[in-house]
C-alpha cells in the first residue's frame, strides 16, 4: 500500500480530527431531563454481515453512497474489515471477518471480547448490532458499565477501547463498546460544512452525499428478542438522545433520517435486518 493510501485510510477512520477538533460542530438540544445522558453519544454503529458485497448493494440501491472498498480500513489485528456509509453525524460499518486466522489468533488473546459470538450470528442468535460510543470530556471513569480494556499495537500506549463486558454475557443485547478521542468521528451541522475537510482529501466530501438525500441519523433503534431491560448497559444505552434498544419478534435495526421528512421506508431483510426511513 502506498502512502497516501495509507493517510486516506487513516484520514477516513479518524474522522478528520486534525481539520476539526479546534471547531467542532455538534448541535445541543438543550434538553435537561434526567432521562437524558448528557455524557454518552453515539460514535457510529455496526452490523455484522455475512455476505458484504449483498449486504452494501441493498443500500447503494435505495440511494446511499459508500466509501469505496479500497479505502475501507482494514481492521489492523482483530482481522475484520467493513464497509462504510458516512452521515454528517455518525457512520455506519457492516462488518465481517476479513482474515479468519488473524480473527482467531484475536479472539484466543482476547477472550473477554465478544468478536467470535457477533461475527456468528446467524448460528447463536446473537444481536449483529454495535454501539460505538463516545464520552463527552473523555474519562473512563465515566463509563456506566462495567468493562474490559481493548488494546492493539497500532494504538498508543495510552489509548485503548473500553467494552462492555455484558457484549459477551448477554449477545441478545447490542453489543457496545466506548471509543477514545482520537478514534471519534466529526460530526458536521450540515453538507456546508465539508469544506471544513482540507482540499487534499476533497474527494472524501463525496461521501457524505447520497442520492436519497438522507444526511443526518436522528434516531436509532435496535429490537431484539428476550431482552432484560434492567441490564446496566440496556439501561445506559436508552438514556442516550435518539437511542431505543426495545424487545422483538427479531434482531433489527431501524434507522431514521432527518426525522423521516420524506416520509420513506425502505425494508432491506432478509439479506439485511434494517429498516430505512427517510
Amino acid at each position: 500500500m502506498n502512502n497516501l493510501n495509507q493517510i486516506i485510510i487513516l484520514v477516513l477512520t479518524l474522522g478528520f480530527i486534525s481539520c476539526n477538533n479546534k471547531k467542532k460542530t455538534e448541535s445541543k438540544t438543550g434538553q435537561t431531563t434526567s432521562a437524558v445522558s448528557t455524557n454518552l453519544q453515539v460514535d457510529h454503529f455496526n452490523i455484522w454481515v455475512k455476505n458484504p458485497k449483498t449486504a452494501k448493494k441493498k443500500l447503494t440501491d435505495i440511494g446511499f453512497t459508500s466509501v469505496p472498498d479500497s479505502l475501507s480500513t482494514i481492521h489492523k489485528g482483530q482481522g475484520t474489515t467493513g464497509r462504510y456509509f458516512y452521515f454528517l453525524n455518525n457512520y455506519l460499518e457492516l462488518i465481517f471477518v476479513y482474515n479468519p486466522i488473524e480473527f482467531e489468533k484475536n479472539n484466543r488473546e482476547n477472550r473477554g471480547l465478544d468478536f467470535a459470538e457477533r461475527a456468528n450470528f446467524d448460528k447463536n442468535g446473537a444481536s449483529p448490532f454495535s454501539l460505538a460510543l463516545k464520552i463527552k470530556d473523555y474519562d473512563i471513569e465515566k463509563i456506566p458499565f462495567k468493562k474490559v480494556k481493548y488494546h492493539q499495537e497500532w494504538m498508543n500506549d495510552s489509548e485503548s477501547i473500553y467494552s462492555a463486558i455484558n457484549s459477551k454475557i448477554n449477545l441478545k443485547e447490542p453489543s457496545i463498546f466506548v471509543v477514545y478521542p482520537e478514534l471519534e468521528s466529526d460530526r458536521f451541522e450540515t453538507l456546508t460544512d465539508l469544506k471544513n475537510i482540507p482540499e487534499e482529501y476533497a474527494f472524501v466530501r463525496a461521501f457524505y452525499k447520497h442520492p436519497n438525500g438522507a444526511k443526518k441519523v436522528t434516531h436509532i433503534t435496535i429490537i431484539s428478542p428476550d431482552l432484560n431491560m434492567e441490564t446496566e448497559t440496556i439501561q445506559a444505552v436508552n438514556k442516550i438522545e435518539n437511542v431505543s434498544i426495545k424487545n422483538g419478534a427479531d434482531h433489527l435495526m431501524v434507522l431514521t433520517f432527518d426525522n423521516n421528512a420524506q416520509e420513506k421506508i425502505f425494508d432491506l431483510r432478509p439479506e439485511l435486518p434494517l429498516i430505512i426511513k427517510i
